[in-house]
């Protein structure tokens, strides 16, 4: 029971995710970190089959580094976007993944941007968005109470709302989530939503 959401601030961007590694009726472990920093000034939030999931978003992330030390700079965000938009666009002709994902990031001339990308390679720029089943209470919270310019505080607000929400609604609900940031500063770690903690295996 995956959940992907993020959205636009005032001069930043957010991605949360849960943490729950599923397969089929069992949890493998919940602390599967499904938001990955691409780099300094980029988020990549993914939900999907979890061999595509990692596959995919560590072949994006090696790429757009192979961009960076090939030419000197670094990809904006919309050319991110755009280039895992053609990447699953090939892969849906030949070997499909099955992978969804929000790309977030800073430009600094443009500022914060978010972009939806399905694993039917739909691409477009949003200011809120989510995928996985979490995702019909999410969009609902968001349509309720998200409005453009957001504070940093009040984004917080609406995703501890979201993840509420999922937990108290959703029949099989996640029970950790983490939640990325990217603005002027850069591309990090913000805060860890935690119900459930993994427990450490004894040594035999």
């Amino acid at each position: 029971m995956e959940c992907v959401f993020g959205l636009v601030g005032d001069g930043f961007a957010l991605i949360a995710a849960d943490t729950s590694a599923v397969h089929s009726i069992l949890v493998h472990k919940s602390n599967e970190d499904k938001v990955m920093i691409l780099d300094s000034h980029k988020l990549l939030g993914a939900s999907g089959e979890g061999g595509d999931r990692v596959q995919f978003t560590e072949f994006i992330q090696k790429n757009v580094h192979l961009y960076q030390f090939r030419n000197g700079i670094p990809l904006t965000t919309a050319a991110a976007a755009n280039f895992t938009r053609g990447e699953l666009a090939i892969a849906l002709r030949k070997n499909p993944n099955f992978v969804n994902i929000l790309l977030a990031g800073y430009d600094k001339d443009i500022g914060p941007s978010l972009y939806y990308i399905d694993y039917i390679a739909t691409l477009h720029k949003i200011e809120k968005g989510a995928f996985g089943y979490g995702s019909y209470f999410a969009l609902s919270m968001m349509d309720r109470h998200y409005h453009s310019g957001m504070s940093l505080e009040e984004a917080i607000d609406l995703v501890d709302k979201c993840i509420m929400e999922i937990r108290s609604r959703l029949v099989v609900a996640p029970p950790n989530f983490v939640i990325k940031i990217v603005d002027k500063d850069g591309a990090r770690e913000y805060a860890w939503r935690e119900s459930v903690k993994d427990a450490g295996v004894a040594a035999a």
